[in-house]
């Protein structure tokens, strides 16, 4: 007795969003993403912390001259400098932090446009949060999908994948 099979159902036609690339071309470009994604932001902390120190010596100095007024703003703008860092870097026309375009990553929307600086924030802004939120563990989300998006990959309609072009990189 043969079994009967199940029909097939052909689900190639479906695009998901506004992706017009087929899944072949889709999966182009994130070998790895993961990996390279977790040294990038590696890359990232050490220059987000030298960042930090030259702002805390400008703070410092500019509390000295203001005799303290300003030190509770100086101090927010402190703790605000690796969203400004992430925002401005990957708003940029490279569409990468340092630490990205290190490892050959580019910052990219599903609807075929560069990221602009708002989307820039927000990306970078539901990063920090979702990150101090889970303590970490929403970087989970990235080992349940094929091409490493985390969960603020996934509000701003973007990705990371390797870079396209190579004039992108350092």
């Amino acid at each position: 007795m043969t079994a009967k099979r199940a029909p097939v159902i052909n689900l190639s036609s479906l695009k998901g969003g506004s992706n017009n690339f087929s899944h072949e071309e889709n999966m182009e470009g994130f070998e790895a993403v993961r990996v390279r994604r977790m040294m990038a932001y590696a890359i990232d902390v050490v220059c987000i912390f030298f960042i930090s120190i030259i702002a805390t010596v400008v703070a410092t100095l500019m509390g000295i001259i203001t005799l303290g007024l300003l030190s509770p703003l100086l101090a927010i703008g402190l703790m605000l400098v690796p969203l400004a860092y992430h925002t401005v870097t990957i708003g940029s026309q490279m569409n990468a932090t340092v630490g990205m375009r290190f490892m050959g990553l580019e910052v990219y929307l599903y609807s075929g446009e560069e990221p602009d600086y708002l989307t820039a924030l927000v990306h970078s802004g539901l990063f920090y949060f979702s990150m101090a939120v889970t303590s970490s563990l929403i970087l989970l989300v990235s080992l349940f999908n094929s091409k490493g998006r985390l969960l603020h990959d996934y509000v701003t309609n973007s990705g990371i994948r390797q870079a396209r072009n190579s004039t992108k990189g350092l």
